[in-house]
């Protein structure tokens, strides 16, 4: 770890200074330690220097010499590095505030942003216009990011950002109901005005981009200039970023404290060069982004990238990785297109607007606003062909909630409905089964397992299904076991693992449901809709029956009349979704994952109205969305299940042949989502529970209005459940971390513990 870690340093000491390590080895040699400083205003940066000075010389001499390099040594090295050659400026009433104490290289450097008039005033002009996105009412985590003024009312800001209280793709999209947001131009030392934003005009298809509209802006707002230059070509121009960085457990955090004073949130200046063009993902896709080296940190998203040669805003800062490089959505590509020219965004010149490469991205998002595909729930009838959409209930309007596409945008759409409420159609019984009447028949039929031969070549669970298809490195995500292998229902061959097609399954016996659900899913459009012709909406793909597994004994599962002859109590929930799971390079293929999903292995009894929602969106919410934001592929891995408790209440239902089954009902439900991180090189996990508290009210079928969804550790749910992940999950849980945090916002989450966001 240290010595990736020594080799990102040098090669960022090379990116930011034409003399590499030699250089600021001369420059650490050099300084001297540092005098006691009278300033109150904080930890000085000469303090910094000196207390990291000494260990940093020894480090930086065995990086020149090409030796290990301890973990200590490194962090004090950037501890030097940062403020030296990337420092942060305090804002203050919309001027800039110069750093103590910075070293000889930066002093030459960067004091020119205070001690050039020219300058200073280029830069200060544009400050009034940028500032903090907050989100009233959400205490626990107050804003989400950065905003800038663009035109007459309009702010942009990321598509991330804008997600944590707005669904849709490109110009339909919404508020979440209950959800509110507003931008505070000030918020240096002390809050300013909020200026509430009254809606969102666009969320972008392609880049991570979103325009709000805001009414009433003050006159010192005014519009920054959109260049038409394009950032990717001016590597090594200087540039600065403005926004208001947050504490990032990402990175180290002795450096982030002395870097910004222990003081985050609150608006900074952050300079630095750019530095060409690099492909990265964004929502699932390869964009060409622009990149930079300012010191950002994870509350600059939004952040506009200032040209310091004319002021115009080069792009906008919307990801990036710590000692190696910052990604930007360059302006000039937004000035190719005529939708978000039509705006009224300011450019430096006349915008040539379409044509561009991002065009087909439009077209789904159309389509998802437009044709007659929306679903309001798992249960619902009709399903987006590759997009997925909800109905208002209030205007009965079709919105796009989830990623515009198969390709996800930020995010997969996980929801894991724990189902979607399927929706109860009139039946007939036919010896001991329900169906469906006046259905007519769809091609899934053919592909219902009658006997455990039948089950020959389904693939099931593939745990480097996130490498698979691409050229990065391979990264296993290992399907959870169960704590106690004893509780697990054995097969009739003797084995505990289910395979169906792109998920697997575990039974708990003495519950006769599913332990846990282990599901691969993709968005990818080439997989979601393999032939053209085909009827991909749930009605065209099956009858929707759902029937055993023939592979295990009957006792150990519960059948289908239980949920059917239950008075209206419980709704059957899928555990790995019909839609998440329904794709394949094939239709046969795609069918097959379809109609696996309404085996009742995959079934988990709801009470009544648990996974419905009046506006469309089920209570698991966008969840895979919300995490393909942070995601290196359109790929995710998901582990899902009940929570089986002892104290969850018993149901006395019906059995088959006129018996009586009694079976405890869970109350709460538990879903891990795990993608590639953003470089491709690593794992974030996110574990989430959706739970409602019913100990006062009768299981007689009255429901608790309010779903409570929150953000859990891993280890939490493993000893809530008595699933076992592998440590390589463990390592990469997200619950702690900043990441974690942003993706529970966007989600409507709370984190275990916390008041709601």
């Amino acid at each position: 770890m240290s010595t990736d870690r020594a080799q990102r340093l040098k090669d960022y000491l090379q990116l930011i200074s034409s003399g590499g390590v030699e250089e600021m080895l001369a420059t650490a040699e050099a300084a001297q330690p540092a005098p006691t400083l009278e300033s109150t205003g904080g930890t000085g940066v000469l303090e910094v220097v000196d207390k990291h000075l000494d260990k940093a010389r020894d480090g930086l001499r065995k990086l020149a010499q090409g030796n290990d390099v301890p973990l200590d040594q490194l962090v004090d090295i950037e501890a030097i590095i940062i403020p030296d050659k990337r420092p942060v400026f305090d804002i203050r009433n919309n001027s800039i505030v110069l750093p103590q104490g910075l070293l000889s290289g930066a002093e030459q450097l960067w004091t020119k942003l205070v001690t050039d008039a020219a300058l200073t005033q280029r830069i200060e002009k544009v400050l009034p216009s940028i500032g903090r996105v907050e989100l009233p009412g959400q205490t626990a985590i107050p804003y989400g990011g950065t905003g800038f003024v663009i035109g007459d009312g309009l702010l942009m800001t990321n598509r991330h950002v804008a997600e944590i209280f707005a669904r849709g793709l490109g110009t339909t999209a919404r508020f979440i109901p209950g959800r509110r947001a507003g931008i505070d131009f000030r918020r240096d030392t002390d809050p300013g005005a909020v200026f509430e934003v009254a809606s969102v005009l666009m969320i972008h298809p392609f880049w991570d981009m979103a325009v709000l509209k805001v009414d009433g802006l003050p006159a010192a707002a005014a519009p920054g200039t959109l260049a038409l230059d394009d950032a990717r070509d001016l590597k090594g121009t200087e540039v600065v970023i403005v926004g208001y960085p947050a504490f990032d457990g990402r990175n180290p955090g002795d450096v982030q404290d002395d870097l910004l004073h222990r003081r985050y949130q609150i608006k900074r200046l952050q300079p630095g060069k750019l530095q060409g063009t690099f492909e990265t993902n964004s929502f699932g896709k390869m964009v060409p982004a622009g990149t930079h080296d300012c010191s950002t940190l994870g509350g600059n998203s939004g952040s506009p990238v200032i040209n310091l040669e004319n002021g115009q805003v080069v792009g906008l800062h919307f990801a990036g990785r710590y000692l190696e490089r910052n990604y930007l959505v360059p302006s000039s590509a937004l000035s190719r297109d005529s939708r978000f020219v039509d705006t009224g965004a300011k450019f430096s010149g006349t915008p040539p607007g379409d044509p561009n490469e991002w065009r087909k991205w439009w077209i789904r998002a159309d389509e998802g606003e437009s044709v007659g595909t929306a679903t309001i729930a798992e249960g619902s009838a009709a399903v987006s062909q590759g997009n997925q959409q909800g109905v208002s209930a209030a205007t009965g309007s079709a919105v796009n909630v989830g990623n515009g596409l198969a390709d996800i945008e930020i995010p997969i759409r996980i929801s894991v409905s724990l189902g979607a409420v399927t929706a109860r159609a009139p039946t007939v019984e036919i010896g001991t089964e329900s169906v469906a009447a006046e259905e007519s028949p769809a091609p899934g039929g053919a592909v219902v397992p009658k006997a455990p031969g039948d089950y020959i070549g389904r693939t099931g669970y593939d745990e480097l299904f996130l490498s698979r298809g691409t050229q990065l490195p391979p990264i296993a995500v290992p399907m959870p076991v169960a704590s106690d292998p004893n509780v697990l229902a054995p097969t009739k061959v003797g084995d505990h693992k289910l395979d169906y097609q792109n998920f697997s399954l575990m039974m708990h016996a003495k519950r006769r449901l599913a332990l846990v659900v282990a599901s691969n899913i993709t968005e990818e459009h080439k997989l979601r809709m393999p032939e053209v012709g085909r009827d991909y909406s749930r009605k065209g793909l099956f009858n929707e029956r759902w029937f055993p597994d023939t592979r295990l004994d009957e006792k150990y599962q519960l059948p289908d009349v239980f949920f059917s002859k239950d008075s209206g109590a419980f709704d059957k929930g899928h555990v790995a979704r019909r839609d998440d799971v329904a794709w394949g390079a094939t239709f046969e293929l795609l069918l097959k994952g379809n109609v696996d999903s309404f085996h009742v292995t995959n079934c988990s009894p709801q009470v009544a109205r648990y996974n419905r929602s009046d506006d469309g969106v089920d209570n698991w919410g966008d969840l895979e969305n919300h995490v393909l934001a942070e995601a290196a592929t359109e790929r995710l891995c998901v582990f899902a299940g009940p929570v089986l408790s002892e104290d969850d209440r018993v149901f006395v239902g019906a059995g088959p042949n006129k018996t009586i089954i009694r079976a405890r009902i869970p109350t709460r439900f538990w879903k891990v989502v795990v993608a590639r991180v953003l470089d491709g090189n690593g794992l974030a996990a996110f574990g989430f529970m959706l739970e409602q508290d019913l100990s006062d009210v009768p299981l007689e079928f009255a429901v608790a209005e309010e779903f409570i969804k929150s953000l859990h550790s891993l280890d939490e749910i493993s000893h809530l459940t008595g699933v076992r992940f592998d440590p390589v999950l463990l390592a990469a849980d997200q619950c702690d971390e900043l990441r974690g945090m942003e993706v529970a916002m966007r989600a409507g989450a709370k984190r275990a513990g916390d008041r709601l966001i």
